[in-house]
């Protein structure tokens, strides 16, 4: 059974901020959450709201669609 893309926007998060040199902290700031809740996001142990994907999106200049869906 697959996993549905939507489940690892977490994953994809992780690797966009790793990539772009961003500290949990800094990310979490310039979304509006903690830096605790970016981290659950992350380890896809909370499901991230359309609100905070967005947020996260701006935060990491990029799509929302890409986090989303790994496009």
């Amino acid at each position: 059974m697959a996993v549905p893309t939507s489940a690892l926007a977490g994953t994809r998060i992780r690797e966009r901020r790793l990539s772009l040199g961003l500290k949990q902290g800094a990310v979490a700031d310039l979304a509006g959450i903690s830096a605790s809740y970016l981290n659950l996001i992350e380890h896809n142990r909370r499901n991230v709201t359309p609100e905070v994907l967005t947020r996260l999106a701006g935060a990491l200049g990029v799509d929302r669609q890409a986090l989303a869906e790994g496009a």
